[in-house]
């Protein structure tokens, strides 16, 4: 079963059904008794995240023997600017468990499977919480959605519940409907043409006979047994998404639909008349014999042997197990999988068809007729004992034979391209739990991940990457560098836009971080420095490159670290001013709006790693960022609640307007629980010169003082949110 590409259509009703939602502000409250951030009344466990740690667990069914799948998952649909989050990989048949960083504003993730053929599937997550899981195994169902079931609450002429003794219905009516309901034990006769039995709840039963046209149906959730069932004269019986079970052989003459667990204890016969169409689980305790119409399209699964009778089709689109041996005597195709314990016989009247990949497998077979591949993809018919092929047999089209140890005897005839080989590959699945070979996969860096589905088809130690905040966009850290006193809290002191790659490997394991960093704004006199800090040891670092050291007082261990630092520290610049083209040691750059614009450099860092390390070891972005203060490298500014570096001069905590707490885990918050940082996942255009924060943009004092309860997207471009006067 191949899994096909998204169509436009699927992808269109995807994006058309889901869509961002943001916090409307007529539904949050301004304060506007807030003129400053100075007055904000803040919860003291808050630290201004706009981002939140989020745990997910993925699953899926093997489809491709022993290669690596990509998953991808993004922050809304792929296909109307989604940002993609990350890219990591699952063996064919696995789980892949991990964290990633969600903003705030994201209520749903969209993961996207993909398979090494270049298919792929998608499916839409709700992540409000702080985990999710998802088993794309769903989404193979053996069952064809059932039709709703018919039930006992509506349409019933009349309704028997809890009924213990026997029922015939005799009625010249045949439209009428009779309902079973909570626990039936008596025997059911219908002897009328048209009239229908409908079972609902459980019921235990010795008899029920439908006769002359009429109908039996077993509802969803119904649960029954059932001793002896005579399906006769064209009576149909209809198992929905329901238990039944049949204690003797059963023989019907009628339809019998099953969408559901159907269990037969001993044998199935089914006669001239008979259609059986399975679309759930058919399961029979001895030997079945076909002299009519099977369509199977979920799972069959046969004790005994299986004859196909003269005068029969079968269609096996999905799974058949037989534990017996089987005989071929009239037609059958197969395009899903057929497994035989005994030996096959395709006798005269057996014509086998294997389409597009189907298989067919058994211990030994005698061949008097044709088997023939059709369709697109090559099928299999493997053996693993002796094959007899005698004069009127043959092997024809798309088709390999596999013999396991040599055809034995051949009289007949073998037509290409029918050829006798074991080189197919046919992929595991719902309906073929077997499979043969291994994928032919072009992997031209031989690091176990096709190149279709690794993003770095030439580089061995590289093949998927974690990003931050997404692939192609940038966050914001904005800083006021007053600390420890309190600043103006117009946050554009330092604001640098950045992105992060975590490329990792085909295990998953991070090998280098890449970073990029703009310096947007530099709204203060001071010359200041900034760098971060990541979660692993200093000694795991190989090398870092990219980095702007010119003042000369950042000392620097030979793998590019920062030295005297147990955390590996690095530096992106220590002086923000040359940062920025065209530029001297002038204040206020980009936070005036009647001033020239100034352009940025992009600094793009490489901090590789001596072996790949795990996500855990490395850390979350955005890491652990800060600033330091007028060429002072003691003077450090963090996030709130971030701690310190080794280097940090602890001298200046509880100084001015510094509430930091050691003890207490309280780090770079005012008393009153104001930062002097601020983190965006996303892009953030920051107050204008001397502006603060509060008065700049509606919500933040909303969402402040109600922990990020409310209004998290208090920085979004949207009506009402922002006095554009006072943002840069």
């Amino acid at each position: 079963m191949k899994l096909m590409k998204l169509s436009f259509a699927t992808l269109t009703l995807v994006v058309a059904f889901s869509s961002c939602k943001k916090d409307d502000p007529e539904t949050v409250s301004v304060n506007n008794n807030v003129a400053h951030t100075d007055e904000m009344v803040v919860p003291a466990n808050f630290d201004y995240q706009n981002s939140r740690g989020v745990d997910y667990s993925f699953s899926n069914i093997s489809q491709w023997g022993k290669e690596k799948l990509r998953l991808d998952i993004y922050d809304f649909s792929p296909y109307g600017g989604g940002g993609l989050l990350e890219s990591k990989f699952l063996e064919a048949n696995g789980t892949l468990t991990g964290s990633m960083v969600l903003a705030n504003t994201v209520k749903t993730v969209y993961a996207v499977l993909n398979f090494p053929d270049g298919s792929s599937v998608m499916t839409v997550i709700e992540a409000q919480g702080n985990s999710f899981n998802y088993d794309f195994s769903a989404q193979k169902s053996l069952r064809k959605t059932a039709p709703v079931s018919t039930n006992c609450t509506s349409g019933c002429d009349q309704t028997f519940n809890n009924h213990s003794s026997n029922v015939s219905v005799n009625s010249n009516d045949p439209g009428l409907v009779f309902c079973f309901t909570g626990n039936t034990t008596g025997n059911i006769n219908i002897n009328k043409g048209g009239v229908t039995v409908r079972i609902c709840g459980t019921a235990t039963i010795n008899q029920i006979s439908l006769n002359n046209g009429s109908f039996l149906e077993i509802t969803d959730g119904a649960d029954v047994t059932i001793k002896n069932l005579s399906v006769n004269s064209n009576g149909t019986l209809t198992v929905y998404n329901a238990d039944l079970s049949i204690e003797n052989s059963f023989s019907p003459s009628g339809v019998v639909t099953n969408y559901g667990t159907l269990e037969i204890e001993k044998g199935l016969n089914l006669n001239s008349n008979a259609d059986l169409d399975n679309y759930g689980t058919v399961t029979v305790g001895q030997n079945m014999n076909v002299s009519s119409t099977l369509n199977n399209y979920g799972t069959l699964d046969i004790e005994g042997n299986v004859a196909l009778n003269g005068g029969s089709t079968t269609l096996n689109t999905c799974k058949m197990m037989v534990g017996g041996k089987m005989d071929f005597n009239a037609p059958i195709t197969i395009e899903g999988y057929i497994g035989v314990d005994g030996k096959l016989t395709v006798n005269g009247g057996g014509v086998v068809t294997l389409k597009d990949g189907g298989m067919l497998e058994g211990a030994e077979a005698t061949i008097n007729n044709s088997i023939t591949g059709t369709g697109a993809a090559t099928s299999l018919m493997k053996v693993s004992g002796k094959t007899t092929i005698n004069g009127g047999g043959s092997l024809n089209g798309s088709l390999e034979y596999c013999d396991l140890d040599g055809v034995e005897t051949n009289t007949g005839s073998i037509n290409a391209p029918a050829t006798l080989a074991c080189n197919v590959y046919i992929a595991t699945n719902a309906c073929n739990p077997v499979g043969n070979g291994s994928p032919q996969i072009a992997d031209d860096d031989n690091d176990g991940v096709g190149n279709d589905v690794d993003l770095y088809p030439n580089d061995p130690a590289a093949s998927g990457a974690i990003y931050y905040p997404s692939a192609n966009n940038f966050a914001t850290i904005a800083f006021e560098d007053l600390w420890p006193h309190a600043g103006d809290y117009d946050f554009n002191d330092l604001v640098i836009g950045y992105n992060y790659t975590m490329v990792t490997n085909a295990n998953n394991e991070v090998v280098r971080v890449e970073g990029r960093f703009v310096t947007k704004a530099i709204g203060a006199g001071y010359t200041n420095g900034f760098g971060v800090q990541l979660g692993c040891a200093s000694s795991a670092v190989a090398s870092v490159s990219g980095n702007l050291l010119t003042q000369g007082f950042i000392n620097e261990s030979s793998n590019g670290t920062e030295q005297g630092q147990t955390k590996a520290t690095i530096i992106v610049f220590d002086n923000a001013f040359k940062t920025i083209k065209d530029v001297g040691g002038t204040s206020f750059v980009n936070t005036v709006k009647t001033e020239a614009i100034k352009t940025p450099d992009t600094l793009n860092i490489q901090i590789a790693f001596n072996t790949a390390i795990s996500q855990g070891q490395l850390g979350m972005a955005p890491f652990n960022p800060f600033i330091f203060i007028n060429g002072e490298r003691g003077k450090e500014v963090h996030l709130a609640g971030h701690v310190p570096t080794d280097l940090a001069d602890n001298s200046f905590f509880g100084v001015g307007a510094d509430d930091t707490q050691v003890s207490n885990g309280k780090f770079y918050k005012t008393e009153k629980n104001h930062p002097w940082a601020i983190n965006v996942a996303g892009d953030f255009d920051y107050p204008v010169e001397k502006e603060d924060i509060v008065t700049a943009y509606s919500y933040f004092a909303t969402w402040a003082q109600s922990g990020g309860s409310q209004s998290a997207d208090w920085y979004a471009d949207l009506s009402g949110y922002r006095n554009s006067s006072k943002v840069y």
